[in-house]
């Protein structure tokens, strides 16, 4: 590897054009398929279908010579005499970005199913600070992405050294494999059937609820008829016995979905530890390879359920370092961990936070929280739910009434297990909240990676003398709610701690 790479202005590679063409075209048909049932449901007649032709032929020809013009003008370099990359690019106004190697976080690569066919790779480059958080190259050889992955993160560590006067940073040193995770087929199949499945309703929602609202215009003539066909039918959501069919076809479906999901996500996950960093590598649509430093690691959040526990299976998510526009993005999962591996992510992690806590207090929330929580999620819409049997035909008031009475008890239990699981524990390095009835949840924040904490007290507070906590990192927030004024010179303690931290977490 030579010194100067990459020092004068390059293009990615030339099959990038395809890519560039073929992105611009899914972006196009993404965004108007609607046309395509529309030609479909009402069969155009061929001078219509000619002039749809003659345009979409030079929308094509349109979107290829701005994929080549855009190639042309995308030019990357790395200038070492000022010290930062520097990317150029667009087509009808220029775009020119200069990062600063000690502002560079990350640098990993990704591929998509359509990478991986052409053979090329994106190089993401993380920045710290701002609003645009990732600068990718979309179309780059595993050469020279290799080469100028190790050029940037070199960099970023020279930097480091030369602001720190510390050496600990130098390198390269040879990554020593420490140990390896990997899932198999019936590992993930394991994770799908055993995840929450609300993200799968909510696909089915979002799905439905789509195709329900771009097609409405061209279904409304035959509304009339599907109501009359309705009607004919005897007893029509009448009958718990529906609810329950409907509800088990729902379930599987979201089942499907779910499991789905999980292996599109994370295929061929694999996760390393070396000396200085984890090393994970997942995804079947996009192939992620990302390096985890333990000093970026801003939140470590572990979950599962009884069922995972059983299989023993545990997800992990870190929440990295990165700019409020982009938490979202910087929250890395990883699932299907065992108990042991976890454990030894928490050591990594954590290795040079204290063996021993001097200090270890563990807070529960007012019981306000409880019956405030009962109230919104309990009562109310059970209230709301007397509507249905009062304005519509299409349900009857028996079967409301036996709903709503098995909905009250699993609520009330649901509601005190929740909050009987809520817990603060403060100890000297470290702050960790627990809750979760089915879903059981720990976050783990050092306190030295704290920015800050916000007190806050509503008015139906003041008379208890509890407050609202949220606790501010960089890679996010976590709060906990209704906690008693006694957690007031603890805080003070947690505010010292952030004040006296001489280490770094960028």
């Amino acid at each position: 590897m030579k010194a100067d790479s990459f020092s004068e202005p390059q293009r990615q590679s030339g099959i990038g054009v395809l890519l560039i063409f073929l992105t611009t075209v899914y972006k196009f048909i993404k965004g108007f398929w609607v046309l395509g049932v529309y030609f479909l449901l009402n069969s155009p007649g061929g001078r219509i279908l000619f002039f749809v032709g003659l345009g979409v032929s030079i929308l094509a020809i349109l979107a290829l010579i701005y994929s080549y013009w855009y190639y042309r003008k995308f030019l990357f370099h790395i200038d070492y005499s000022k010290e930062e990359f520097k990317l150029q690019k667009g087509v009808f106004s220029t775009e020119d970005i200069a990062i600063p190697f000690d502002k560079i976080q990350q640098v990993y690569l990704k591929r998509s199913i359509l990478q991986r066919i052409i053979n090329v790779y994106s190089l993401i480059i993380e920045t710290a600070g701002s609003s645009d958080k990732e600068i990718s190259i979309k179309a780059i050889s595993k050469e020279k992405a290799d080469v100028l992955s190790a050029l940037l993160i070199r960099a970023k560590k020279d930097a480091a050294i030369a602001e720190t006067g510390t050496e600990e940073l130098e390198g390269p040193v040879k990554k020593e494999v420490l140990w390896t995770h990997k899932l198999n087929f019936l590992d993930l199949l394991k994770i799908g059937l055993s995840t929450n499945y609300l993200r799968g309703l909510a696909l089915i929602f979002v799905f439905f609820s789509t195709i329900f609202n771009e097609l409405r215009p061209f279904v409304e003539d035959y509304s009339e008829g599907l109501d009359e066909q309705l009607e004919q039918i005897p007893g029509l959501l009448e009958s718990v016995g529906v609810f329950v069919i409907v509800a088990i076809l729902i379930l599987l479906l979201s089942m499907v979905i779910t499991v789905v999901e999980v292996f599109i996500k994370y295929f061929g996950l694999k996760l390393q530890q070396s000396k200085s960093s984890l090393e994970l590598e997942m995804g079947l649509k996009t192939n992620t390879k990302i390096s985890l430093q333990p000093r970026r690691i801003q939140l470590l959040q572990v979950t599962t359920n009884p069922v995972q526990k059983w299989l023993n299976l545990y997800e992990a998510r870190f929440s990295l370092a990165s700019s409020e526009n982009t938490l979202e993005k910087s929250k890395i999962k990883i699932p299907g961990l065992g108990e042991t591996t976890v454990e030894k992510i928490k050591s990594f992690v954590y290795a040079d936070a204290n063996s021993e806590d001097t200090l270890e207090k563990t807070f529960r929330p007012n019981k306000i929280l409880l019956f405030r929580q009962m109230f919104q999620s309990v009562f109310l819409p059970i209230a709301l739910s007397l509507l249905f049997p009062f304005f519509t035909n299409y349900i009857a008031f028996e079967t409301w009434a036996v709903l709503v009475g098995i909905y009250l008890i699993i609520g009330i239990i649901w509601q005190l297990k929740l909050f009987a699981s809520k817990k603060l524990q403060i100890s000297d390095d470290f702050l960790r909240l627990k809750s979760g009835v089915w879903n059981k949840k720990e976050e783990t924040v050092e306190t030295y990676k704290l920015q800050s904490l916000s007190v806050t007290q509503p008015i139906w507070y003041k008379k208890r003398n509890v407050f609202n906590i949220v606790f501010h990192t960089a890679g996010g927030d976590v709060s906990f709610r209704a906690v008693d004024k006694k957690i007031v010179p603890y805080l003070n303690y947690v505010l010292f701690k952030i004040e006296s931290a001489n280490k770094g977490w960028m």
